[in-house]
């Protein structure tokens, strides 16, 4: 009785394993298998979310890394986010970059800039169609943070 019960119990355990993986695996939509060169989408979403998009250009340096600058600004204020620097694909979903991401938004940080330089990452989560900086928090801190966005 015991055999049966413990053989049933690892049986359940194997089961769910795999359903976790397999949900897991479901979960996540289909990012391309490299990014494509021109011109993307690219959000701050205190700037517009949905209704109104930056620009980011990409361009091809080697089989895995691109070079990426873009703009997403207001058109009712000052307010704009930048980027430039260096993505680097770890994987579809996965993107390692090095360099500048700057912000300004009137109402956060004392009216100051928020420059963040160096290396961040970029992760498109679930089933997005875009990669979302990982390291979001905004330089003024008090959980604060910026959804900097690069679509596929």
């Amino acid at each position: 009785m015991k055999q049966i019960r413990n053989w049933i119990l690892g049986s359940c355990v194997l089961m769910l394993a795999g359903t976790a993986t397999a949900t897991a695996q479901e979960k996540e939509a289909p990012a391309p298998k490299t990014i494509r060169e021109g011109e993307h989408k690219f959000s701050l979403q205190w700037i517009g979310w949905g209704d109104t998009f930056g620009k980011a250009t990409i361009k091809k340096l080697t089989d895995s890394t691109y070079q990426i600058e873009g703009r997403h600004l207001s058109d009712t204020s000052d307010d704009y986010a930048y980027i430039n620097g260096v993505l680097t694909m770890v994987t579809p979903r996965r993107l390692k970059f090095t360099g500048t991401i700057e912000t300004y938004v009137k109402d956060h940080y004392e009216s100051q800039i928020c420059r963040k330089e160096g290396n961040y990452t970029f992760h498109a989560k679930d089933q997005r169609k875009y990669w979302r900086l990982q390291e979001m928090e905004n330089c003024q801190g008090n959980n604060l943070v910026d959804y900097v966005d690069i679509y596929f």
